[in-house]
């Protein structure tokens, strides 16, 4: 598939195409809530699985995805594996929305994003 490159910030529309379909799945979605709130330090796995309530086997796999799509850095300390999320990724993600919903049809007046962000 080739890549669009539509973006000033370096992410194809595929790209950011996979990684909404990523946070499109609940137990993502919360991961990435989760590692927002712990922003910069982040978790560590078990820390997350103990949130979530969900088994090791399936936390590694949504961990695994948005990894894979660049949302999360991984960090090896001793005997924890800490997850973070790359902020600057979601940056990206969100300026793509504005940027097609408030230039192109305002939609949104700017200023109604201005104050919730």
């Amino acid at each position: 598939m080739k890549k669009t490159n539509t973006n000033p910030d370096g992410l194809s529309v595929e790209e950011m195409a996979e990684i909404f379909a990523a946070l499109g799945q609940v137990s993502r979605l919360q991961i990435v809530r989760l590692l927002l709130a712990a922003h910069p330090k982040g978790l560590p796995a078990g820390e997350i699985q103990q949130e979530l309530g969900i088994p090791a086997s399936t936390l590694s796999h949504h961990l695994d995805k948005l990894r894979n799509v660049g949302v999360l850095d991984v960090e090896k300390d001793k005997q924890w594996i800490w997850y973070s999320v790359r902020a600057e990724v979601l940056k990206h993600l969100l300026a793509f929305l504005f940027a097609e919903c408030c230039t192109r049809n305002p939609v949104i007046a700017i200023e109604e994003i201005q104050r919730c962000c």
